[in-house]
């Protein structure tokens, strides 16, 4: 099962606001393949859930958010094959 594009964008944005960094939006469109009305959309539809909020310096999560976006985010890393770590990724090939 594929997930679906708000909750793809969710976890972009837990993840950069856990590391401390802002969300590439410009990567994430050409990963997965959506426009710019599509993103828009996904915005709106995580403004209108009440996951998501907005303010001058940028989107901010709620605690709803928050906690979906760790669950989200847990199952995602959980169904990813796992990878060596770069160092060692020569060593492995």
């Amino acid at each position: 099962m594929q997930t679906m594009l708000p909750e793809a964008l969710l976890i972009l944005v837990f993840r950069c606001a856990r590391t401390g960094r802002r969300p590439n939006l410009t990567a994430f469109c050409k990963r997965t393949g959506a426009g710019v009305a599509e993103l828009q959309s996904a915005f709106d539809q995580l403004e209108r859930r009440g996951l998501l909020g907005f303010t001058p310096a940028g989107e901010r999560l709620t605690l709803e958010g928050l906690a979906l976006g760790a669950a989200l985010s847990k199952r995602a890393s959980a169904k990813a094959p796992r990878r060596p770590l770069a160092a060692c990724r020569r060593l492995a090939a």
